[in-house]
């Protein structure tokens, strides 16, 4: 039977006590060595911590409900956004409103990229618009930011050569200011859509442009595949170092993993 080291407790217990907690003593330190002391003792203060649970003759429940946790916000506010309806993008911008938010858009045509998304309730592109003040109550506090975004994406598909308008729909939802970015990361992890996600298939749709000083700057897998914007196709600007059979490959293989469903 293993020996319980209680002496061993009341020594660490001990040995905290008389650890100082005035920065100032550790001052001359250098900072490397203050970072891996740091490091150090968080690694102790966790294993700690482990330990404490243990003595403890109570259990912890298997789950605790938070309705403020991040992920508890994000993820009601990504499924609210989906009860909206969908609409036209087209239409959708026709007459301005107040709000910032996030929303989705949809693909519903033909180009051949993108089969895996007919008939699919997938998005191909997720986002979102920051308000004008970020601590603004109201819509109309938050200013146009998303008719604005949402306008910006429907100048930028009507100049693809080889996209059409009438084959998009999106949704939009006005969030409060301090959940926008929190339910655009729940959207993004939830649907890896192609044209917005950490494996950067077929980034760049979201741009707003590059300014004549950064027109050196790659052109983006988006751009290079759907040209048309002339920011993104002048001649100073850098060409992708994928080709357009490359980039078509490796959308070909994100859908290939993460099939729309």
């Amino acid at each position: 039977m293993t020996q319980i080291p209680t002496e061993v407790l009341a020594e660490i217990i001990k040995l905290a006590e008389t650890l100082p907690i005035d920065p100032s003593i550790y001052a001359e330190i250098p900072s490397a060595r203050r970072r891996s002391l740091r490091l150090e003792l968080e690694s102790v203060v966790s294993r700690l911590g482990t330990v404490a649970q243990t003595l403890d003759t109570v259990r912890l429940p298997k789950h605790v409900f938070d309705p403020t946790s991040p992920e508890v916000i994000g993820d009601l506010v990504a499924r609210t956004l989906l009860l909206q309806e969908k609409e036209p993008l087209e239409d959708a911008v026709k007459q301005s409103f107040y709000g910032a938010g996030v929303y989705a858009i949809y693909y519903r045509g033909t180009f051949d990229c993108y089969a895996p998304l007919s008939g699919k309730d997938h998005p191909i592109y997720v986002g979102k618009a920051d308000p004008e003040a970020m601590h603004a109550l109201t819509p109309q506090g938050q200013g146009l930011r998303l008719h604005t975004r949402l306008k910006d994406h429907h100048k930028n598909i009507a100049k693809a050569e080889n996209l059409n308008l009438a084959d998009f729909d999106c949704r939009y939802l006005v969030v409060r200011s301090a959940w926008v970015e929190t339910a655009e990361d729940h959207l993004i992890n939830w649907f890896l859509p192609v044209w917005n996600n950490e494996a950067k298939v077929c980034y760049g749709f979201g741009k707003h442009g590059d300014s004549a000083k950064t027109r050196a700057n790659e052109r983006s897998p988006w751009d290079t595949l759907h040209p048309g914007r002339s920011w993104a196709t002048s001649e100073d600007n850098t060409p992708n170092r994928r080709s357009v059979k490359e980039i078509r490959q490796s959308i070909a293989d994100h859908f290939a993993k993460h099939p729309p469903k």
